[in-house]
């Protein structure tokens, strides 16, 4: 008897993934108000079918398998297996099937007769297996204290509903949509055939929501400031930040920041923005409707901001450049992009060709402060032509700690053409951009490249010209016991002609350059070439959710800083290691120990830096285009 329910365990644990369903629908203005074959035993918990073959039937043969099944079974056995199976198996199966492709071919053209929503909470389960409960009052506490995802916000984002016929990529672009959205942790979406009728589907779409309250205490701009964030108030998608700046017990000098967000606003992909900061070095207000090239299919994206800063010292498009005097400006922008797929449906390969069009105009108000070289005041005429190819494909411990990645791979060639005009000059500008990312097969890593060159010309001379290469590769990962470890690799040079007085590339780390440099640009050159690297080790530690990864780095750069070449010049260093505390289940940015230990530096510098910082997730870079502008020089 206890052989026969070993057996059983761990045929069940061993083959079948589990999942469950439970939705809580939420009103936009308040709160509310087949047969049974023989020999198997059917066990339906929470949703999730599970079949368990009886004793007494035969165990498999291997007589008559393929032989990719044989390689499979035998993998394990010794390294020579594994990397047999691995080359031969893996690969072909990876250059066969992309990661869009993740439903089963047959059910492409089928009706969707029914879609089921079920939502996870933050904490205990996942999109993979719901029946995991809480284990401590810690997670059962933070999933009672918040709002589920409104299932009328899933809805409008994925990309079908009741009727449709099923496209091959429905499925995968659904997942990637609901993972991009900022209070969605994970998302699955599974289809199968009706059983009293296999020309439709039913749809069942997993979704876990990530914790929607955050806090944080930081010092900005000599200033300790306090931060509480809701990313899903009601559970209807708006984010609203609020940020209290009290340098002191005078009230009057205190400060205070509100931001709300709105994503995917009536199911058109369309994000909103508003921004009000009246703080020591920032009083500002800005507002922004923007959409993007989310789909291939997307035929229409565009944007409006509208910026009004009474006090700013720096901007953050152009984080290298620092104001003595603060900025009094408006500035608006308007862009629109048409797209055209080049494609047949249902084509695995998904190319486009975009038209893009953009207006900007920026007025400043403080004649005795001089314009920056790089903000010019002025009309901006932007026009452009691109054309990319863009898939995805899944993966995991990357920049997350554990939740899917989807990644792009693809290439994107855009080129630009721009005038610029105000009341003492007038001139032209074109650029050129193109990228490239690959999955390295079987198993490899990731390769990305991108280049970009852009220069404006006054009447025969070029003027604030650029150019800015950048190279990525990540590496697969790499089992170290139970845990894994992964390796990043960057690469990026940037060389300026042409360019105007006070314009100097640095290489502090807000401006990739060396991690731990901040010497408020007391290092500047016209030619830099930075190397990064870095290894992360993915530990099993998982106390209350919370995932520990260890990571070291050596970082190195040169900088042009007189007539020598640029490899004339003595390199600079930095070099250390840290720890990172994540918790994808929540909003939380990511919690940094980082020592960083840097044997050149400026007379009069510390050579170490140690920090503490809460860092956001790294995005991937897309291959879609976005406005047209000119390339920053940073």
């Amino acid at each position: 008897m206890i052989s026969y329910l070993k057996f059983l365990v761990d045929f069940v644990f061993k083959d079948f993934p589990l999942s469950s369903i439970g939705v809580l629908f939420l009103l936009w203005i308040c709160l509310p108000a087949g047969a049974q074959k023989a020999d198997t035993i059917v066990i339906s918990r929470n949703d999730t079918i599970i079949k368990l073959i009886s004793p007494g039937i035969t165990p498999e043969k291997l007589t008559n398998l393929k032989l990719e099944e044989l390689l499979k079974r035998n993998s394990e056995r010794s390294l020579f297996n594994r990397k047999l199976h691995e080359w031969l198996v893996k690969s072909s199966l990876n250059k066969k099937q992309t990661g869009a492709l993740l439903i089963q071919p047959d059910h492409t053209g089928k009706t969707i007769r029914d879609i089921r929503l079920s939502s996870i909470p933050p904490f205990g389960g996942s999109v993979y297996d719901t029946t995991i409960v809480p284990k401590t009052w810690f997670e059962r506490l933070g999933n009672k204290l918040r709002f589920e995802t409104a299932p009328g916000i899933i809805r409008k984002t994925i990309t079908f509903s009741n009727g449709d016929s099923l496209r091959k990529m429905d499925l995968a672009d659904s997942e990637r949509l609901l993972r991009g959205l900022s209070f969605i942790n994970d998302a699955r979406i599974v289809a199968y055939v009706c059983p009293d009728d296999t020309s439709s589907v039913n749809i069942n779409v997993y979704v876990q929501d990530r914790y929607p309250l955050a806090g944080s205490v930081t010092v900005k701009d000599d200033q300790p400031q306090i931060t509480l964030t809701n990313k899903n108030i009601l559970g209807r998608g708006f984010a609203l930040n609020n940020t209290l700046a009290a340098p002191s017990f005078d009230e009057s000098q205190w400060g205070f920041r509100e931001t709300f967000r709105a994503e995917n606003i009536m199911g058109h992909y369309v994000n909103l923005e508003l921004d009000y900061a009246n703080l020591r070095k920032h009083h500002f207000f800005s507002g922004s409707v923007d959409k993007a090239f989310l789909l291939p299919e997307t035929k229409y994206a565009g944007g409006i901001s509208f910026n009004r800063s009474y006090i700013n010292y720096s901007i953050a498009d152009y984080p290298s450049t620092e104001w003595n005097n603060p900025i009094n400006y408006r500035r608006q922008n308007y862009w629109l992009g048409r797209s055209f797929t080049l494609n047949p449906e249902n084509s695995t390969v998904r190319s486009n060709l975009y038209l893009l069009g953009r207006y900007m105009n920026i007025n400043f108000f403080n004649n005795d402060s001089p314009e920056s070289p790089v903000f010019r005041s002025g009309e901006f005429f932007f026009t452009g032509v691109g054309f990319s190819r863009r898939e995805y494909y899944r993966n995991k411990l990357i920049y997350s700690y554990g939740k899917t990645e989807d990644v792009p791979y693809g290439f994107l060639s855009t080129l630009s053409y721009g005038y610029h005009q105000n009341d003492t000059l007038s001139r032209h500008f074109l650029a050129l951009h193109y990228s490239y990312g690959k999955a390295l097969i079987p198993s490899k890593g990731y390769l990305y490249f991108s280049g970009d060159i852009s220069s404006y010309f006054n009447k025969t001379t070029t003027e604030q010209g650029c150019v800015n290469l950048r190279s990525q590769y990540i590496s697969p990962l790499i089992p170290v016991g139970t845990s894994q470890l992964r390796s990043f690799f960057e690469l990026q040079y940037v060389k300026g002609f042409n360019r105007l007085n006070g314009e100097m590339l640095y290489i502090d780390e807000r401006v990739n350059g060396l991690r731990g440099f901040d010497y408020k640009n007391q290092i500047a050159g016209t030619e830099k070439a930075v190397f990064k690297s870095e290894q992360v080790f993915f530990t099993r530690l998982e106390p209350l959710g919370f995932k520990f990864a260890i990571f070291s780095f050596l970082d190195m750069a040169f900088l042009k800083e007189n007539n020598k070449g640029l490899f004339e010049h003595s390199p600079y260093f930095s070099f250390g290691a840290g720890l990172r505390i994540r918790n994808d289940h929540m909003v939380f940015n990511t919690l940094q120990i980082r020592l960083a230990i840097m044997p050149r530096v400026p007379s009069g510098e510390l050579p170490g830096s140690f920090r503490i910082t809460g860092e956001p997730v790294t995005n991937f870079r897309d291959f879609t285009p976005t406005q047209p502008a000119i390339s920053t020089f940073y």
